[in-house]
Order: C-alpha cells, then sequence, then structure tokens
C-alpha cells in the first residue's frame, strides 16, 4: 500500500488537508489523519506537505501513432512514446486518426492504445479518422465500438478544406449507429468532431439534432477555440444544449495572427456564459500544427502538439486568470470523465475511484509525482517507468 501524506487534496473539489490511502489500482481512503503503523503489511508513505494532489489528467485527443503528412512524406509525426504522457500529467488519454488514414491505419491504432494500457497508462481510441464513410477494423463504425474494447466513438472532420463531402442525411445515419452501437456495448458513444474553419461551420451538427432527432451530446466539436466568431457561437450554443466542446491547448499564447485563442481563454468565455463545465481541454498531442497561407494552398510551418499544453493552459487559468485550482481542473479531469464514460473512476480523488493521482507544487503548479493505475511512473520528477522501447 501506498500512503500520501499532509497533502492539499483537489479531487477536484477542495477537500483540504488529508491522507490518501492507496491499494492495488484504487484509492481505500481518504482521512485527516491515517496512522500508518495501524495498517496492515508494508506502507511506502509519501511526505506530500505543501504539495497539491490532484487526478490525473485526461487527454482526449491524441494522435498516439503519430499525425500530419500534409506536407509529404518528410512531414509525417513520429508515434509517441509512453514518457510524452506520464511526464505532462497524463494517465488516461484517448487516440485518434487524423487528416492521413492513407498511410496510417486504425489497426495500427488499435495496436498502439494496447500498448499504451500494457505500459501502465489507461488508454481509448476512436474509430474512423476524417472521412466519411470511416475507415475501420471490423468492417462498421458500429462493430468497432461492438467487439473491439478500446472503441468509444468514431472521429470526423467537418468544415474544413481537406473534407470529407457529406450531407446531413450521412451525418445522422453514423450518429443513429455510434448511438445504437453504445447501447449494446454499454459505451459512451461519442462523435469527436475536427473543426475547420471554413464558412458552415456547425450548421449540419445543428440541422441533424433538429431534424433528424439526435441528441446533440453526441458530439464532440474539437478545435472550437479558433478564431472564427460562427464557430464561437456555434459552439456556446451547442454547450447549451448539453454537449461539451473541447478547447485545443497551446505550449504558449497565440500571437495576434495566430489562429485560435489559448484554450484558457475559451474556457473563461464560457464561464462567463454559465458554461464552463461544458468545456474539456485536450492538446492534440502527436498531431501535426500546420500553419498555412491565405488561401490554404501552402504550409508555411509545421509544429508538433504536446501534452505538456495541458499543464501550460492550466496554469493560465490559476495563476493568470485566477481560477480557482479546483475549478480550473474540471476541463482536464472530471468533464472529460463524463463524456468517456469514466465517471466515478478517472478524473477524481474518491474512495474506490482508480489510483490515477499527480503531486504538484502548490505554488508553482509544477508536477513532482505521477501515479497511474496505483503506480509511480515518476517520483521527484524522474520517471520511474518508461515505454518499453524508450
Amino acid at each position: 500500500m501506498i500512503l500520501i501524506c499532509k497533502a492539499s487534496i483537489f479531487g477536484p473539489k477542495e477537500v483540504g488537508e488529508s491522507d490518501v490511502l492507496i491499494g492495488g489500482n484504487q484509492i481505500l481512503a481518504i482521512e485527516k489523519n491515517i496512522n500508518p503503523k495501524l495498517l496492515p503489511g508494508d506502507v511506502k508513505v509519501i511526505d506530500a506537505r505543501g504539495m497539491a494532489v490532484v487526478p490525473g489528467f485526461i487527454d482526449g485527443h491524441q494522435h498516439f501513432t503519430g499525425g500530419g503528412g500534409e506536407d509529404g512524406f518528410k512531414s509525417k509525426a513520429p508515434e509517441m512514446q509512453l514518457s510524452m504522457n506520464i511526464a505532462n500529467g497524463v494517465t488516461t488519454a484517448v487516440g485518434l486518426l487524423g487528416t492521413d488514414s492513407l498511410t496510417r491505419s486504425v489497426e495500427n491504432l488499435y495496436a498502439k492504445t494496447q500498448a499504451f494500457n500494457a505500459e501502465g497508462m489507461t488508454a481509448f481510441m476512436l474509430t474512423g479518422s476524417y472521412w466519411l464513410p470511416s475507415p475501420t477494423i471490423c468492417g462498421s463504425v458500429g462493430r468497432d465500438m461492438v467487439y473491439l474494447s478500446p472503441v468509444i466513438g468514431v472521429k470526423l472532420a467537418m468544415a474544413d478544406h481537406r473534407g470529407p463531402i457529406f450531407d446531413e442525411k450521412d451525418l445522422a445515419t453514423l450518429a443513429s449507429e455510434v448511438r445504437v452501437a453504445a447501447l449494446v456495448a454499454n459505451k459512451p458513444g461519442i462523435i469527436t468532431v475536427h473543426m475547420g474553419m471554413d464558412y458552415n461551420g456547425m450548421d449540419q451538427i445543428f440541422e441533424v439534432v433538429k431534424k433528424y432527432g439526435i441528441r446533440p451530446d453526441i458530439f464532440v466539436p474539437t478545435h472550437v477555440n479558433r478564431k472564427n466568431s460562427k464557430l464561437r457561437d456555434q459552439s456556446l450554443e451547442l454547450a447549451a444544449k448539453g454537449a461539451v466542446i473541447d478547447a485545443t491547448c497551446a505550449n504558449a499564447l497565440p500571437g495576434e495572427n495566430g489562429q485560435n485563442h489559448s484554450a484558457a481563454d475559451f474556457a473563461c468565455l464560457a464561464h462567463d456564459n454559465g458554461l464552463f463545465e461544458h468545456v474539456c481541454f485536450s492538446s492534440d498531442a502527436g498531431g501535426s500544427l500546420p500553419q498555412w497561407n491565405g488561401d490554404k494552398s501552402k504550409i508555411l510551418s509545421m509544429g508538433i502538439g504536446t501534452p505538456a499544453s495541458l499543464l501550460f493552459e492550466l496554469k493560465q487559468l490559476v495563476l493568470v486568470k485566477g481560477i480557482a485550482l479546483a475549478k480550473a481542473l474540471q476541463p482536464l479531469t472530471t468533464t472529460p470523465s463524463g463524456i468517456y464514460g469514466l465517471k466515478g473512476q478517472k478524473g477524481e480523488i474518491a474512495v474506490g475511484a482508480h489510483a490515477d493521482l499527480l503531486v504538484l507544487d502548490g505554488d508553482t503548479l509544477e508536477i513532482r509525482d505521477v501515479m497511474a493505475k496505483g503506480q509511480f511512473m515518476m517520483r521527484n520528477k524522474k520517471l520511474v517507468k518508461k515505454g518499453y522501447f524508450e
């Protein structure tokens, strides 16, 4: 067993100074004082005075097998490694494909997802890619969701110059298939929608909700913090209907000519509209971050997403925007745990929940320790568990 002592607990709700007892993969007890001498067997005691203990981050948008390729084969990003997540506090992640489902496959994504699970973190995946019809493993989106345990939904792109082209009936059919498969397999059943910058925005989502009675909360639009007033307004409107909208994090504040607002700024906008609990953060880790010219005929520069952006945006919310840590943690913990079907297991510090924890410096919010599945993966800022080939 492991006993974390004298920490300020944010579960993410602020609990105050307490001790946390961990056994196996679970949190066994949270008390003001737990005497290790009264516990059976060997107990490892971790002094966390002056530290904040928070849930491990849940990142719902990662390119496990790499992204990119829009600037030729040389621009294909490499696949991610376990340490990229652990060092940045991510203990649960959802993998997906992006633009490229020609040289990358959902089969390869499935293998990488299971590798991450075997290496010590928790990983899920979305079938499909940008395209519709969606590439799948078992022959259909529904069959992938029912027969492949880590598949919890599907990826799709919309309002993007790279495609795909589909109509409202196609989207409604996909949403119905996802809904039925989710019921059969007892899974969340989501459609993560990459939102581009094209003029039509989320028009098709609102049309299928209105015309076909599709539940708004089946859609999780991502990259919603673009500098696009229509997308901003539609995102808030969809959130008001019950959906969760996903803001993409960055490692630095955007410049005046950048394409995006910071995730922290977008969360504050949602907060001002009473919708903070409907915003989650993700990193786009492993994915390419192309900067296009005006007519989108040429890539001017290329970056790669990293999970480090999650902590950067959390610090912006707490240390710059003045949002209380308990609230600022929600887009990285309880909100994504809800949409990914993990409530009561991930994203919270509570008795019976999985022991995925971060120990943060109480002042700077820097990560000192990372625990996933009840095992320390990083201690005193040093990785103690790496991926198979690291």
